[in-house]
């Protein structure tokens, strides 16, 4: 699969229009257009400002509409009540890119609620409206900087926040470990129709991106936002940087998402700190660190992540629990910490100088760092004379950035472990029977229905399984036991059972694994009961519910009109903006604001606040349609999509296939798929992936055909067949449903690259539709094109998740 290619107008632009521009001091205006200025960028820059021809030596425009041509990138920085004719404007000239930036906590309510109705009615496949803060937009290697911020140093890590202020945090953080940003822009989370997903999504692959901090917007669609996590880490680490007040739940459903899609989490600065210097340094994983330190470290104990094992050292006369006891001199410390390294079970040494006043502090510390520069395993330094991104002002910040490279280390690994196959005789629940026990409200039948142990209440329990709805993540399953707290996700894999079983430490995970079983169809049916607890006590389980409260509807004698509810909708979201502006000048008029405001909303009706369900954080498993296929060869097959659990099954199936069928499906002369490949195939991200097996009577797997995501308008597919099913038809068919997926995806066209020798794939792209054409790149290869027309007969909801699903 081909990296996804940089948007010209944002990465590479040539041409930027600054509408607003001024040369008054200190203004929004002059800011933005002197730091344009003032950095190497090489593209043209044109000024629009009302009442000046020329701006600051640049020739100006007085409108945007007297401009001749086009332009990459609009950046207006005009107040709101000017975005309903700007962004008309750009609309008329087919200027597809405009940047919003605005200091938007000094606009009124009313400012506020122009510039989101402005930007509303005009975002839309014509126009991209981003709205940004001050921090706006920075990318160093172009000599970038579109904002009201100082220029960031170029380096190696992108960020995406949605505060000016987080943005500021993380360049601090940067200078003091003397590392850059390849990367910038701080969008208004609040206001921008586009959101960091469809950032992250548009960042793709850059060689100039080493790492990634995205700062986490709970507001947004969260199954979307995830997804583009999951795409990005597949080629660049990241990590994701919480700023709002969390609960143990919330980190426990955080740690859980790290797990699926891979990327490391910060909390606070200092995380935030330890995490980067652990991606941007190049510190193996380890397992055990030695401690050598001027002052008794024995505390450090106290620090110790369950990833890492602290170790003190003892030596005769020198060291005592890893204490250089007397006054070391700074041969003694350089001699020292080279002995420690050259022990054959030493993995990495961390030394820890303490201030003193001692006349060769400053000495040992530069031996010891220099040591650092010349050794194969690692040498940590901690001293307050450290300011390099493996030399650390205080150990504790040392032993955090180990932690996190072993975590990312973990996670890493994670992506490439093989479910194990599904256990046998899991039992499937019935929704009519689910319906049934619901209606007459026994909850013995319930748990029966469900194949739960017995219906129970219960206060006391060693392990409790709890599987209730989240409001920013939707269902979600916490299991706690020995006061610490895990979370799994649905759809749940044999891989959520293995890490439950041994965080609980369960001997026998058959009632957990019928348990994951039982939610995960709940959840594939969209059945959402309530609350389930499942109770451990003395090696005894029980069942226990809260059942979802009846719907609430208007009381009795109150009707609200359609009139009434919008008047009402409309003065709530005015006295928001307004709590939210008063926030930090009258706390005690915003927090008076903010009560009225939901009273106000409350009075719409209940209703609104309890129909919603928080959809599901990972995408549930397609349907497939149809299930049954009837070939022509008289057989018939089972078609479902493909499941971590598969990967057992599919590395049988290509074991089967002929050298010459491996060689045409992977391009490459291999007998089996290499775990790491075999993990990843069986795992698609059926937000914006598919993949679809076909299955004889015996249950093995007779055909394999997915597509993956190759940019936001284009994915690629692949196709391998049994070579007893060739002539039976079922290529054709299994074609024809990838490609109603990728249309329901909102993907706009489909490719793949097919061997010139592979006879019966290109006529079964010629069948399918698709165009061959000469590859650009290798003389051996067609490139297959497929342009993607959606279903006419797709109902709303199908067209309601194409829009969703397409990233602008």
């Amino acid at each position: 699969m081909s990296a996804q290619t940089d948007p010209g107008y944002f990465f590479m632009p040539n041409h930027i229009i600054l509408i607003g521009a001024s040369e008054q001091p200190y203004s929004l205006g002059e800011r933005v257009l002197s730091n344009l200025l003032s950095t190497p960028f090489q593209g043209k820059i044109t000024p629009v400002n009302p009442r000046h021809h020329t701006i600051a030596g640049l020739p100006a425009y007085t409108s945007l509409n007297k401009i001749p041509g086009s332009a990459d990138l609009i950046i207006a920085v005009t107040p709101p009540d000017s975005y309903d004719t700007l962004l008309k404007t750009c609309r008329k000239k087919q200027l597809r890119h405009i940047i919003l930036i605005q200091d938007w906590d000094s606009l009124s309510a009313a400012e506020l609620h122009t510039a989101e109705t402005a930007i509303r009615k005009h975002h839309g496949d014509h126009l991209n409206i981003t709205a940004c803060t001050t921090a706006g937009i920075q990318i160093p290697s172009l000599g970038l900087n579109i904002s009201t911020h100082d220029e960031y140093a170029a380096g190696y890590t992108a960020i995406l926040t949605g505060d000016a202020a987080v943005s500021r945090q993380i360049d601090t953080i940067l200078k003091k470990l003397h590392q850059g940003i390849s990367r910038h822009i701080s969008l208004n989370y609040g206001i921008s129709p586009i959101t960091s997903s469809d950032w992250l999504n548009r960042f793709g692959h850059s060689l100039h991106t080493k790492t990634a901090v995205l700062h986490h917007n709970p507001e947004e669609d969260q199954r979307k936002l995830f997804s583009a996590i999951r795409q990005f880490t597949r080629h660049t680490p990241l990590i994701l940087h919480i700023t709002y007040r969390t609960t143990e739940t919330d980190r426990a459903v955080l740690h859980s998402l790290a797990r699926h899609c891979n990327f490391l989490i910060s909390f606070n600065a200092d995380d935030l700190e330890a995490a980067l210097r652990a991606q941007l340094s190049d510190l193996p994983p380890l397992s055990r660190l030695d401690i050598l330190s001027d002052t008794p470290a024995e505390w450090l104990h106290a620090h110790a992540p369950k990833n890492l094992t602290l170790h003190f050292p003892n030596l005769p006369h020198h060291i005592h629990n890893g204490h250089l006891t007397g006054t070391p001199t700074p041969s003694i410390c350089h001699d020292i910490a080279s002995r420690q390294l050259a022990h054959p079970d030493t993995q990495a040494v961390l030394t820890i100088l303490s201030p003193s006043g001692h006349e060769d502090y400053k000495k040992t510390a530069r031996a010891l760092i220099r040591l650092s520069e010349q050794t194969a395993k690692p040498l940590l330094v901690s001293s307050p004379f450290s300011d390099d991104i493996t030399h650390f002002g205080t150990p504790t910040q040392a032993i955090r950035t180990l932690s996190y490279r072993n975590t990312a280390a973990a996670l890493k690994q994670a992506q490439l472990d093989i479910a194990p196959p599904q256990p046998c005789r899991l039992k499937t629940p019935q929704p009519q029977n689910i319906k049934k026990a619901l209606e007459t409200a026994n909850l013995s039948l319930l748990a029966e229905s469900l194949y739960l142990p017995p219906y129970r209440s219960s206060t006391h329990n060693a392990v409790q399984f709890q599987f209730d709805s989240h409001p920013i993540y939707g269902n979600i399953l916490t299991v706690r036991y020995a006061g610490q707290t895990t979370a799994a996700l649905p759809p749940f894999t044999t891989q959520d059972s293995l890490h439950i079983a041994q965080f609980a430490e369960l001997e026998d995970p058959r009632t957990l694994n019928q348990f994951l079983h039982t939610l995960t169809t709940l959840s594939n049916h969209n059945l959402h009961i309530g609350k389930i607890t499942l109770n451990l006590n003395g090696g005894q389980y029980n069942t226990d519910f809260d059942l979802k409260a009846p719907e609430t509807h208007n009381a009795p004698g109150r009707k609200t009109t359609s009139k009434t509810v919008q008047t009402l909708e409309h003065a709530a979201a005015k006295m928001q903006s307004a709590a939210q502006y008063l926030k930090h000048k009258n706390p005690t008029a915003s927090e008076f604001l903010r009560h009225t405001s939901e009273a106000a909303a409350e009075l719409i009706g209940s209703k609104t606040a309890t129909d919603k369900k928080t959809p599901n954080v990972l995408p549930p498993y397609p349907e497939a349609h149809p299930k049954i296929l009837s070939l022509k060869n008289n057989m018939t097959v089972t078609v479902s999509p493909l499941l971590p659990e598969d990967a057992e099954a599919k590395q049988k199936f290509i074991r089967k296939l002929s050298p010459e069928a491996r060689y045409t499906r992977f391009m490459t002369h291999t007998n089996e798929l290499p775990e790491g490949t075999l993990a990843r195939l069986c795992n698609p991200d059926y937000y914006c992936e598919a993949a679809w097996t076909a299955r004889d009577n015996n249950d093995n797997i007779v055909a394999v055909v997915r597509h993956s995501r190759l940019n936001r308008n284009e994915c690629e597919f692949g196709i391998t067949l049994a070579e007893n099913m060739r002539g039976s038809g079922l290529a054709q068919k299994m074609m024809e449903l990838i490609i109603q997926t990728a249309a329901q995806q909102g993907y706009l066209s489909m490719s793949a690259d097919i061997l010139k020798t592979n006879t019966p794939m290109i006529k079964l792209a010629e069948k399918s539709g698709f165009t061959l054409k000469e590859s650009d790149t290798e003389k051996n290869l067609y490139r297959a094109y497929l342009h993607l027309v959606p279903d006419k007969t797709t109902t709303k909801t199908n067209k309601n998740l194409r829009t969703n699903h397409k990233i602008p």
